[in-house]
This record gives C-alpha cells, structure tokens and sequence, in this order.
C-alpha cells in the first residue's frame, strides 16, 4: 500500500505545489466519474473502444488522478470520462493537460484519433479548444499502456484557457536552475555492470581485468548494481534479487571480498574513470539484521506486521523514513562506503519512493566526505534534480525511439517529448538517456533488426544528456539478464563490429560535443521518419524508414560517420535505417 499511497501522494504535489500556478480559479479540473477497463487480450482497438456508441456500462468506477487498483497488472487499461468546457475567455486558447500518465497514452475524443504521447510523468497537453462546443459534453477516451508498476493518470486532467504555451506547460521545479554537478560527469558516458552476469566466475577481479575493454567503448562512469549478500529468507528464486539486500555493510562473497572490490575501484580511478555503486535505500530483505535490531524502522499495517512495498516485491520488507534514526543510519552507511571504499556515488534504486527531503539531507551529509559526489536517481521526476540529485532517467526518450524504431511513433512525437522536458526539468539538469537497461528488455529483442537498432542508439548516444550502455549491449545481446537468475553474457558470441561502432560515435561525442553545446531536433520527413538534428557543430541524420532518403547537404564539410554517397547534382543519399554524421 505504501507505494499506491507514495504515488498518489507525489501526483497531488505534482498538482497543488510543483504546479501551483497552473491551477487557476478557470481551470476547469476533470475529476467527475471516470470509468476503467483492462484491455490484457488487446482486443480494445478492434472492437472500438473509443467509440461514442460503444457501450462501457460494464466498465469499473475510478477515480482521477490515481492508479489503477491492481498493481500487479502490466499492459493496456482503458479510461473513459465526460468533459463539458464552460465560459471559456475570449482571447484565449484552451488546453487539455494532462500533469502525468504512466507509462503511454493514446487519446480520442468524440470517437476520433486526437492524440498520442509517451512517456512516464512528463505533463502534456493538446490544443482542444476548437474541438469543443461552450456547454456541450463530449466523450473522452484514453488508451494507457502501463510498461511496469502501478499504471493509470497518477497526475491531474484539466481544461486550461491560456495565452502562452511556456506559462502552460513550465512547472515550477523548471523556473530553478539544477545545482551544480561534478565537472567529470557533465559529458560522461556510463557502462552498467550486473557482477553476477558479468563474467564465467562472476568476481569483481573478472570486471576488474575488462576495464581496459570497457575504457575502449569510451566509458567514463561505471556502475554496479546491487553488490551486496542477497537474503535469503522469502528470496525469489534460486540465487535472489540483488536488490533485497541483507546486509548494508559487507559485499557478496560469491563476487569477492571487500578488498577485491577496492582493487576495482582504484583500477577504474587508475585509469580516469570513476565508479559509483547501486544503492537501495527503500526497502531490505528480510533477514537483514536491521529487522530483528530496529523493527521499529519498518513500515506496518493495522495488525503491526511488517509489510512488503508492495505485492510484487514479497521478498522485501518496506521502511519508514518518518523515523529520524532510519535516516541517520542510511547516510552514515552511504558515508562509510564513500570514505572506506572511494567510490565516487551511488545510483539510488526507486529513489521517488524515498522522500525528497532525506535525500537532500543525505547529499549534504555526503558532500562534506566527497565534495564532488555524484546521485544518479532511478526516477524521473523533475524535483528530484533541487532534491540532491545530478541526473534522472530520461524514460520519455527510451520509449519514443523504441516505438519509433517499432513503426508506431513518428519523429514529431519525439521531438514534443525532448522540448516538453525543457518546460519541466531544472535548467542545467543531467538526463540518463539510453535503449535499454536491466529493468526492460534487450534492445536487440524490441529492435531486432541490427541496422536499426544501432541507429536509434546512435540517436541517444549524440543527443543532449548521458548515454548508457548496459553490459553486453554493444555486442547485441537478444537474451535478457534475469537479475533473479544466474543468467550470464556470452561474450563469445558477440558482434564486435557493432562494438566497434558503438566505441565510434562515443568517440565521436567526447571530441565534438561539449556539456554547453547547443542541440537542436529537426524533422527533415516527419511522414516518411526521417529527422535530424543540430549537437554543437555536428550535424546527425536518422532514417527510421525503409526506404532511401536524398537530399540536398550545402554546408556539409566532411562526412564523419555513416555512408552518404554523392549524386553529379548535389544530392546526398541516406539509406534506409541508416544514420550519418557530418560537421
């Protein structure tokens, strides 16, 4: 209940606080009777769903802003709503605003195709005001697919008069500029490393002795999940979750001892890159020692049992951070690791489930044992950036090149996705871009087609923000990691051209790309999927399509990347799924 709760607490501050000069005394907010019905057959598009004339009588009562009740189900959900737009300003637009959908929506309204965005807890809107008769109801109906979690609208609905789009969609988290983050970091590439996974013998020296291939891809920061002993009582599966963790203190004997994980921390420092280690600061298993000395740190319910954060994680036991001497320790313990070990910060799993106000303590706590600490948040959430941490995941951009990839998005959609962050992020704030990472499937298995597939990574290598690789994508992985599984990459079957080519535009990007260079998106073809865009003085061109795309290239000095064949007129050739890097 915990994290329903937590959800729905942080959407209401999303709405009454971060966006408090959104709503005003016009707004008129859409909280009448919404109605709910899952779609686990897929069958919603086919039997029209969105349709005026469709009956939803059988359809379960709701509420909006919230998440639907069953938090084990992942997939699509339909909502369905009445609006009705009253004494609407002269002179002004109107806007329907949506502050959060996790994960996708797709949009009809009286029946028609009105909208798509993508996306977790990015706020939006569509220019509806001349879709909208003064006083007459009309049928909204939503399509949300829900990639993981509780799914559903956790943030406000509304109609919005408005004059300009900046004053609409600006949250206050947006009008303050992100504190400063460590100078290294600022253009940093980032390798994820699961141990376990990593290697036959799955140690800390096997990492260690691929650092020197891991430099070569161009990395800067590399992270570890989850290194410490797995619990053992209620653990899932055989080996058990890396992320129910039995004792804060001590490393995973399987991968090593203490003094082993410092050897690779100092080689990775030996050889200018830093490290940063996999925290998890919500929740512990249930036999870590802190359950039998302090119970009183732990969430309960009404019967005084301690609880799971939710069901789906049964091998954890959720904590309180109501209580000041839970806090105390957990950043002792993160100071401890950064004194005795030098790692140089730590990525916090779930950190939108831990209030801001701790982390903000947390990062001063930190900062006075490693004035240049780096907090990497699993979340997206724009106030975690003026709550001590440097970057956040930028899972907008991973689902809109994905379903671009796919065929179902088009580049205007990612486009939209890339400017709304501009209106809701502190300014300066560092966003983790990627095409996959442990919590979602292999690249190579949702973009199968390797040309493709290394063109929508090309696009987030380049763009503004950090990229990421996660171990053994640069070898075109297909297989998942079941981090509850002793799954393990085969690097011996790996594509090392797309190694190679990745290390390429990671190069690339450390010789031409600054932290301030200005990025500009640009939609040469939005039909046929082509776009480009403008990073510092390079000049990047995608085709999403299957078929050949020319054009005219005054301007262009020098082909960097890529193969763009020259025409006796003037015409560059871009082949299909394709990308090319000029300056």
């Amino acid at each position: 209940m915990k994290k329903l709760t937590l959800i729905l607490a942080l959407s209401m501050t999303i709405i009454f606080i971060a966006g408090c000069d959104t709503l005003t005394k016009q707004t008129q907010l859409l909280d009448a009777p919404w109605t709910l019905k899952y779609d686990s057959a897929r069958v919603g598009l086919r039997q029209g769903w969105f349709d005026n004339e469709y009956d939803r009588s059988n359809w379960e009562t709701t509420q909006v802003p919230g998440v639907w009740a069953d938090e084990q189900y992942d997939g699509f959900a339909w909502y369905s709503t009445q609006i009705q737009a009253k004494n609407i300003p002269a002179g002004y637009n109107l806007a329907l605003v949506f502050d959060s959908i996790d994960d996708n929506a797709v949009v009809w309204l009286d029946g028609r195709l009105f909208g798509k965005q993508m996306g977790y807890n990015i706020k939006f809107y569509f220019d509806i005001g001349d879709k909208l008769a003064d006083g007459k109801m009309h049928q909204l109906v939503l399509r949300i697919e829900d990639l993981g979690g509780p799914g559903g609208i956790p943030g406000a609905v509304y109609l919005q008069p408005y004059t300009d789009e900046v004053d609409l969609l600006r949250s206050e988290a947006s009008k303050h500029q992100a504190p400063k983050s460590p100078d290294w970091v600022m253009n940093a590439n980032i390798y994820e490393v699961f141990v376990r996974s990593h290697s036959a013998d799955r140690s800390f020296k096997a990492v260690t002795a691929d650092l020197d291939r891991i430099q070569a891809l161009g990395i800067d920061l590399v992270w570890l999940m989850p290194i410490h002993p797995i619990g053992v009582k209620n653990h899932k599966f055989a080996p058990g979750s890396p992320y129910a963790v039995q004792n804060y203190y001590q490393v995973n004997p399987r991968f090593g001892n203490l003094d082993d994980f410092k050897a690779l921390v100092d080689s990775t420092h030996r050889r200018g890159m830093h490290i940063i280690l996999d925290m998890v600061l919500n929740h512990t298993a249930w036999d870590n020692p802190l359950i039998k000395e302090h119970p009183d740190w732990y969430t309960k319910n009404e019967a005084g049992e301690i609880v799971s954060p939710n069901t789906d994680w049964w091998d954890t036991a959720d904590l309180d951070y109501d209580k000041p001497e839970l806090r105390s320790w957990m950043m002792e313990m993160l100071g401890w690791w950064l004194q005795e070990t030098g790692v140089d910060g730590f990525r916090f799993d779930v950190a939108e489930l831990v209030p801001n106000d701790f982390w903000s303590e947390a990062k001063k706590y930190c900062q006075h044992i490693n004035p240049e600490v780096f907090f990497l948040a699993e979340g997206a959430q724009p106030e975690l950036h003026l709550n001590g941490h440097n970057m956040t995941y930028s899972w907008n951009i991973w689902q809109g090149i994905t379903q671009l990839a796919q065929g179902n998005a088009d580049p205007s959609e990612i486009k939209r996705s890339f400017d709304m962050e501009q209106f809701q992020y502190p300014q300066g704030a560092l966003r983790m871009r990627f095409t996959e990472n442990h919590d979602k499937d292999r690249s190579h298995k949702l973009i199968p087609d390797n040309d493709l597939n290394l063109t929508s990574w090309a696009f987030i290598a380049l763009m503004k923000g950090n990229p990421l690789i996660y171990a053994g994508q640069e070898i075109g992985a297909k297989s998942n990691i079941d981090i509850h599984l002793d799954d393990r990459i085969d690097w011996k079957k790996g594509d090392r051209q797309l190694e190679k080519a990745m290390s390429t535009i990671l190069k690339l990007r450390k010789t031409w790309i600054k932290p301030d260079s200005k990025f500009e998106i640009i939609i040469a073809d939005n039909d046929r999927k082509i776009m480009a865009y403008k990073h510092g003085s390079l000049l990047v061109f995608f085709n999403f399509s299957e078929t050949e795309f020319k054009f005219k290239g005054d301007g262009i000095e020098e082909v960097l990347m890529g193969n763009l064949p020259l025409d006796e007129e003037g015409h560059f050739t871009l082949s299909a799924r394709h990308f090319a890097v000029v300056k």
